[in-house]
């Protein structure tokens, strides 16, 4: 069967995101436009549907124009689309041309149809709407798409039958990660990709779930279960990545890459055991970290952590459900201080009992801990959260129907402490604070800290006379490739999008 399958991005996104870009009287922060990578998701989709022996199309709104998707729908058969909250308008928007134009069967997948699926089916814009991994669910699925009388055979979906919803019980869960495919990067044009990003690279996923339970993530998709791959299989894909196309840096793009040390360990040593050196970047939370596995991820190449620390206030950890503290955060800070890891702290401001004494404390953490850098982001409620049932009666519309962004956020709810200005004017004032932080006597305070631990533990010096060597190599390979110019000296504050901010 002919599939196409499309990632959904709601053009008003891509279009403001653009705008504060340009803009140089914006003090823009981090991530001022989106950087855009391959979609994951309908990428192992489709390997999938190639094993099943489907012939597949992928298509993303962020990069593809209305005509090249309007070919792939004519071509195909049967049409996926995958749609977050932020693009559900223009999900809804595609599948009712693929439908009313093109008269083809639209399956929706996503967080968004999984959590809310009469906003694509009441609008005639989804024949059949997915509940959380679609991995077994679409191949069962298009076996008999065109017999719908069938349907409530199939695990994990939504559809209308007589105008009534009707939802099959959810499937459980993919438990072997060794078991999915390599997504199918032969599908996109990663160098087009790589060309448009502003730190190039290309993107994995080598596990899913969070056993944590913190009250803004969306645990619909995939709820608290923990799944990964084992250590060769994860280096086995990043090989496979490293040889075929050559990028300059691996971004995973697992929620928790460090939640199972004993696998994150052995998974940097089989990287060093195959004498492989290339640069990446994860996400991890800092209270999951220890002096070992810091280590071992420095010399594997792990060259920036980015945590969600969200916030310095013990009040608003435990509102959120953290599951952590401010003293677990000074002391994880410390560790990757150590040991030279470049880290970022995430945060989240914006939640109903959020008060200025909150974000004071969260000034002092990040003073205390002196991270490399801080991306601060106004709350969104999004539909499946803990947090969204809290702030349904302070809602302005619904969020689906809103032209939000998640960090050139609008004003989604009223909050009961401060306007939406003030808001954002508070995120200003981190960003300073954090400015602060990397004066002189901070980087010397950093340098001290790392000399001190080198001293201390004379096995640093070797792992950074070892990794020396290793990236030299490294560098010799990225200076002889089309990504040369990602270590040159010239690249500014705006193409990194690391915001210039003064300190007045």
């Amino acid at each position: 069967m002919r599939v196409a399958l499309i990632y959904a991005k709601a053009q008003n996104i891509k279009e403001k995101a653009a705008t504060v870009f340009a803009d140089e009287g914006v003090t823009k922060g981090e991530l001022a436009r989106d950087e855009v990578y391959p979609p994951l998701g309908i990428s192992i989709l489709a390997a999938w549907l190639e094993r099943g022996g489907h012939e597949v199309r992928l298509k993303d709104d962020s990069i593809d124009d209305i005509d090249v998707l309007r070919a792939d729908m004519e071509w195909s058969e049967v049409i996926g689309i995958s749609s977050l909250t932020p693009n559900a308008r223009r999900a809804r928007e595609l599948g009712q041309i693929c439908r009313q134009e093109f008269s083809k069967p639209v399956v929706m997948g996503g967080p968004h149809p999984t959590t809310n699926p009469e906003f694509f089916l009441d609008a005639g814009a989804a024949d059949v709407c997915v509940q959380g991994e679609g991995d077994e669910t679409l191949p069962e699925l298009l076996e008999m798409i065109f017999e719908p009388e069938r349907w409530d055979e199939v695990r994990g979906i939504t559809f209308l039958r007589d105008g009534e919803q009707i939802a099959t019980p959810r499937r459980p869960l993919i438990s072997d990660m060794d078991e999915v495919p390599r997504p199918a990067y032969h599908l996109w044009d990663i160098e087009r990709y790589m060309k448009l990003m502003i730190n190039p690279g290309v993107t994995l996923i080598t596990s899913r779930g969070c056993p944590y339970a913190c009250t803004f993530c969306d645990a619909e998709m995939t709820p608290r279960k923990y799944r990964a791959m084992g250590p060769q299989q994860t280096v086995d894909l990043m090989e496979h990545i490293l040889k075929t196309y050559n990028p300059p840096q691996l971004v995973l793009f697992d929620d928790l890459f460090t939640i199972q040390r004993k696998r994150v360990i052995e998974t940097c040593k089989e990287i060093v055991r195959r004498d492989l050196f290339f640069e990446w970047v994860c996400e991890s939370r800092v209270d999951t970290m220890d002096f070992e596995m810091l280590r071992w991820l420095r010399k594997a190449g792990c060259v920036k952590i980015y945590y969600g620390l969200e916030s310095g206030s013990p009040d608003m950890l435990n509102t959120m459900k953290k599951g952590v503290t401010p003293e677990k955060v000074r002391q994880g800070a410390r560790l990757n201080r150590q040991i030279g890891m470049y880290f970022k702290f995430f945060l989240l401001y914006g939640f109903p009992e959020d008060t200025v004494k909150d974000h004071r404390l969260t000034e002092e953490l990040i003073r205390a801990t002196r991270p490399d850098a801080v991306c601060c982001a106004i709350l969104q409620p999004i539909p499946g959260t803990v947090v969204f049932e809290q702030l349904k009666p302070l809602l302005t519309l619904d969020v689906a129907e809103m032209d939000f962004h998640y960090w050139h956020s609008t004003e989604s709810f009223k909050h009961p402490n401060f306007t939406h200005e003030e808001l954002h004017a508070e995120r200003e004032r981190i960003l300073k604070v954090h400015a602060q932080t990397r004066h002189f006597a901070g980087r010397m305070l950093r340098k001290l800290e790392r000399l001190w631990a080198l001293i201390t533990h004379p096995e640093l010096l070797g792992d950074l006379l070892e990794i020396r060597g290793r990236r030299k190599r490294f560098l010799s390979r990225v200076a002889q490739s089309d990504w040369a110019w990602t270590q040159t000296e010239e690249r500014d504050h705006v193409a990194m999008q690391v915001p210039k901010v003064t300190t007045d």
